[in-house]
């Protein structure tokens, strides 16, 4: 092969203390050690441990990429394989259990992995100040089965990884992302899409502990998608600028929505494909200077959520910046910038900070109260936000029920309302409220949703902000 003969000359150049007869017992040597190399395969890799790439920074070796293995090809359980890829995604250096790791996403025409280095392999990736688009050359790395079953490359002790010049024939890295909108399975994507708006910072208890989470608004060529990022990826998200294009990997499509994983790398595009003043223009989601008058008013520590209507949907918007604020039924709010996420039926406004304010009594009056108040007989599809009432008929133990996130606490209990009976469910703190309503207590639930349960009959749900009033008889 014309590229193994010059590759031996470049060695040879750079190493005249090397006879071509040594220099190819070598090459038999890594064939014993490592069969599923090829012969070029393997004096690439000795070249790199010889030194010979060293001092021509990124200028690439002569060789034939189609020598390298293909990511098609790889299976967990491989101990020496070597790679021409395409950086994806880098994620920045962090520390996991006081081991530095850092991640990767690689391709080349025939797919994509994911890849992670430990410890002294770690910093020294990220030392090499690697990043989206650059093309690279991995050698002596070895595969594992990731958390998703597929084979991820580890870069181990005696692997190297190296910066080489684009061939030309790997894709361009934008072309391993889809666009945002088109995430619609209950699966992990890597998208792409421009940001248009970021909502306010919220604190969130898991079972975990409290965690930082915001909600961000992404548009594509094709349409619109929400983003909520989760925990050290919030940072990631709120110091880029809106327009910017963003290319993001390892994302969940769930419940309607994007959402961040522990896998997830954040990288700009580079450059922005999409006008931001047409998007911001022709977006359905975004809400500008609206007034919507004020259904319900739910309070806890540190925020303050709304019940709101435009006078024809029910929404629901948290803010902490009128914590304190006396807002009651019937008073108006203005949202003077933000944007609609829906989520099981339910439509949430988020605003940045500061993106909504009371507005007047005037404003008030130019929008339509409406009345969600449903009799239980009218009660025959799936619905979100509607007040129900009746006699607290009967209901179960408080009990607890194991769950992905740990033993919660459930009660079911039986609402009447004149002839027609119908099951309720309530989980966690408001399990314990019902519990502590006797029975036979008239009671209302605002806010609460109409679901069809598992033998494919509504039942009503008690949610998180749900009120749970109890009437006087």
């Amino acid at each position: 092969m014309a590229e193994y003969e010059e590759l031996v000359k470049r060695i040879l150049k750079r190493r005249p203390e090397l006879s071509e007869e040594e220099l190819e017992k070598k090459v038999e040597e890594k064939l014993r050690d490592s069969p599923m190399l090829s012969r070029l395969g393997a004096l690439l890799l000795l070249a790199d441990e010889l030194g010979v790439f060293e001092t021509s920074g990124c200028s690439a070796p002569a060789f034939d990429a189609s020598e390298f293995t293909k990511i098609s090809s790889l299976v967990s359980g491989l101990n020496d394989v070597s790679l021409y890829v395409r950086v994806i995604a880098v994620s920045p250096l962090v520390m996991v259990n006081g081991r530095p790791v850092l991640r990767m996403k690689v391709g080349d025409e025939t797919g994509k992995a994911s890849t992670v280095a430990w410890e002294q392999k770690a910093e020294e990736l990220a030392a090499i100040g690697l990043s989206p688009g650059m093309t690279i050359v991995m050698m002596h790395v070895y595969t594992r089965s990731g958390p998703d079953g597929k084979p991820e490359i580890h870069v181990g002790r005696n692997s190297s990884v190296k910066l080489v010049e684009d061939s030309g024939i790997l894709p361009h890295v934008e072309s391993f992302f889809i666009p945002a909108s088109r995430a619609l399975t209950t699966e992990t994507f890597d998208v792409r899409g421009t940001l248009i708006m970021i909502g306010e910072l919220r604190s969130i208890q898991t079972k975990s502990g409290t965690v930082n989470a915001v909600e961000a608004l992404l548009a594509d060529e094709y349409g619109e998608a929400v983003l909520v990022a989760w925990r050290d990826k919030v940072e990631l998200i709120t110091n880029v600028a809106p327009g910017t294009e963003l290319m993001l990997t390892d994302v969940r499509f769930k419940g309607g929505q994007l959402q961040t994983t522990i896998r997830t790398c954040i990288a700009k595009a580079t450059k922005s494909k999409l006008d931001l003043s047409k998007l911001m223009t022709e977006s359905k989601r975004l809400v500008s200077n609206k007034i919507f008058r004020v259904l319900d008013v739910i309070e806890r520590p540190g925020l303050v959520t709304f019940i709101l209507s435009d006078g024809v949907w029910v929404y629901r918007l948290s803010s902490s910046s009128l914590v304190g604020v006396k807002v009651k039924e019937g008073d108006a709010v203005r949202v003077i910038k933000g944007f609609v996420s829906e989520r099981n039926g339910r439509k949430t406004i988020v605003t940045p900070e500061y993106g909504v304010m009371m507005a007047t009594d005037e404003d008030a009056r130019s929008v339509p109260m409406v009345d969600r108040k449903k009799r239980l007989a009218e009660l025959s599809s799936e619905e979100s936000d509607i007040i129900v009432e009746g006699i607290l008929h009967t209901k179960t133990p408080l009990g607890t029920v194991e769950t992905k996130f740990g033993r919660v606490e459930k009660i079911s209990f039986w609402l009447r309302d004149g002839e027609t009976t119908m099951l309720c469910s309530a989980w966690r703190s408001k399990a314990r409220e019902i519990d502590s309503i006797p029975i036979g207590k008239h009671v209302q639930l605002r806010w609460v949703g109409v679901r069809q349960n598992v033998f494919g009959e509504l039942e009503i749900a008690v949610e998180r902000d749900t009120k749970v009033v109890v009437l006087e008889t």
